[in-house]
């Protein structure tokens, strides 16, 4: 066994290169990516990191042995040209972690297999490399997954020597959001092999078809420029994340979506939202100003942008984007009662009132629109109307855990609205 060490805990560790018995062409690459855990580290950082460790080992011993086969060498290819364009054509299987203890430390591995068919990779990198457009491309995933690495290894001693509790939060922030960029690339890697009819030439159990078996030479395809097929599906994929509350997963989607699809307007607004969730206000805005600066007209765009500038703290800004979302678009409830929102929050709580009071009317289950009524109805000692929104807004509410602080708020001011009454009306 033959141990590689990386920076201070990152460790790789290659367990074995096997050829498959009985079958001269093809070939078994088994390594493991070991991660030794600091004070600052979760086990499920230091499994992905070892993950990440495993996988970078195995192209980069894929790269090194198919640059000694003799059809291989033929092609002209060192190996680092082989390892970018490999990555999107392994099939990399992930076997259970373990955790060991050693030098007072834990220990974390992660054990990974792929399987190299000589016939069928001979014929897909010459598949790749003839269309020029995917061998840039590969090339600089690889180039830029090299840089995401040494970023990973500066955090990962920057983590190790800090003290300061929110300093240590953000490192580890950051180094997950550097992971998910190499998963980025290594999906857009993965997405012009298949493009370019390449997605079987190394796997896990391969075997060789008649036309591989052969090495017969093809005239490959070349690659659609924007695939939009395949960036709607790493859209879709974003959106449903961003539904879920998983906007770490969501951006990578949206980011590799846009590479293949640089004009889809509706993935620059979940890669907005995205990264507005995580509270990346400036860089959400951005993205909504992409859109517009295309499509001016986008109501959704407007709203969005309105949001992110209301949650910065610009009101006046989120207000005017609100009303040009309305503009475009005057019967959409949703842009009404943020509008009420940014009103109420800079003192402008007449218009508010009014702005609820149209999402209600327009659609009567809209839930919330009661309860921020009904709480500026009380503040505008409208006791009796805003009583009337409280009760629709209790009879409307599921019961939830989510719901229950709104629930015990609209009782509480209901409570008071009686009591008042109760004290106007004795003696």
């Amino acid at each position: 066994m033959m141990l590689v060490r990386q920076t201070l805990s990152l460790l790789l560790l290659l367990v074995c290169t096997l050829p498959v018995p009985g079958r001269a062409e093809v070939h078994s690459i088994t390594a493991t990516g070991e991660y030794r855990m600091g004070d600052h580290d979760s086990l499920a950082d230091a499994k992905r990191l070892a993950f990440s460790n495993a996988k970078a080992l195995a192209v980069s011993e894929a790269g090194t042995y198919l640059e000694n086969v003799p059809a291989v060498k033929q092609l002209g290819f060192n190996a680092e040209e082989l390892r970018a364009y490999i990555t999107g054509l392994l099939e990399i299987i992930e076997y259970p972690h373990e955790t060991a203890r050693a030098d007072s430390a834990t220990v974390v591995s992660v054990p990974v297999k792929t399987v190299i068919d000589h016939a069928a990779v001979i014929h897909k990198i010459e598949a790749l490399v003839q269309n020029e457009h995917a061998k840039v491309e590969l090339t600089r995933a690889r180039d830029k997954i090299d840089g995401y690495r040494k970023e990973v290894e500066a955090d990962t001693r920057r983590l190790a020597a800090s003290k300061d509790t929110s300093e240590v939060q953000a490192i580890a922030q950051h180094r997950r959001e550097v992971l998910s960029l190499i998963d980025t690339e290594e999906q857009l890697a993965r997405t012009w092999s298949v493009l370019v009819g390449a997605e079987e030439a190394i796997h896990s159990e391969a075997t060789p078809s008649k036309e591989t078996s052969k090495h017969k030479k093809t005239q490959p395809k070349p690659a659609p420029a924007g695939a939009p097929d395949n960036a709607e599906e790493h859209r879709k994929k974003g959106a449903l994340l961003n539904e879920q509350g998983n906007y770490d997963a969501a951006i990578p989607e949206f980011r590799l979506a846009l590479r293949l699809m640089p004009d889809l307007d509706r993935a620059h607004l979940g890669l907005g939202a995205a990264l507005q969730g995580k509270g990346d206000l400036d860089e959400a805005i951005a993205e909504y100003r992409t859109v517009l600066s295309v499509h001016p007209d986008d109501p959704d765009a407007h709203n969005d942008l309105a949001t992110a500038l209301q949650r910065k703290g610009d009101l006046e800004g989120a207000i005017a984007e609100y009303r040009t979302a309305l503009g475009y678009r005057p019967d959409d409830v949703l842009s009404h009662f943020n509008l009420g929102t940014a009103l109420s929050a800079r003192g402008q709580e007449k218009e508010a009132i009014a702005e609820y009071r149209t999402v209600i009317g327009r659609n009567p289950d809209f839930i919330q629109a009661y309860f921020n009524l009904g709480s500026l109805l009380k503040a505008q000692d409208q006791p009796a109307d805003a009583a009337e929104a409280l009760r629709s807004y209790l009879k409307l509410a599921p019961t939830t855990l989510g719901t229950k602080p709104w629930i015990e708020k609209a009782q509480n001011m209901l409570l008071e609205i009686d009591q008042g009454k109760s004290k106007a009306g004795s003696p």
